[in-house]
């Protein structure tokens, strides 16, 4: 489990080098996701969206506890989504994740079955909620 030592280390790093990063998400935000039932049936994105962000957060304890300390940040290129700001100096994981699979020029089956959390120059990290595994996707 990520330690809140390893997460103090990466504010101080992020703050020494001017490196944006957002507010700890809220308690209420989170609690909000984590009591949502699962709707496999669901054909809004958002709701789907939605379940795969509670699947993860039950999944993935280390996830949430960086969550409970930074919303979001990027380095040197590398970015991991802000769940909760629509319009974050990083991207909002929603918005990121509709338009991976809702546009009309592009869908790509592999992102239809996965959540996108953050990505590096050409590459995206995933979560896939089947698998309970994150992957890096190029």
């Amino acid at each position: 489990m990520m330690t809140k030592t390893q997460i103090n280390k990466l504010i101080k790093m992020m703050n020494d080098l001017d490196y944006p990063f957002e507010a700890p998400l809220k308690e209420s935000f989170i609690e909000s996701i984590i009591q949502i039932e699962f709707n496999s049936n669901s054909t809004n994105c958002l709701e789907k969206l939605c379940n795969e962000v509670s699947i993860l957060f039950k999944n993935q304890p280390d996830y949430l506890t960086f969550l409970r300390a930074m919303d979001g940040f990027e380095v040197n290129g590398l970015r991991l989504f802000s769940l909760s700001i629509p319009e974050p100096s990083v991207k909002n994981l929603f918005a990121v994740n509709e338009f991976y699979r809702n546009n009309d020029d592009f869908i790509n089956p592999d992102l239809q079955e996965r959540l996108v959390i953050g990505d590096y120059s050409i590459s995206i990290f995933t979560y896939d909620i089947k698998g309970d595994a994150a992957n890096l996707l190029i």
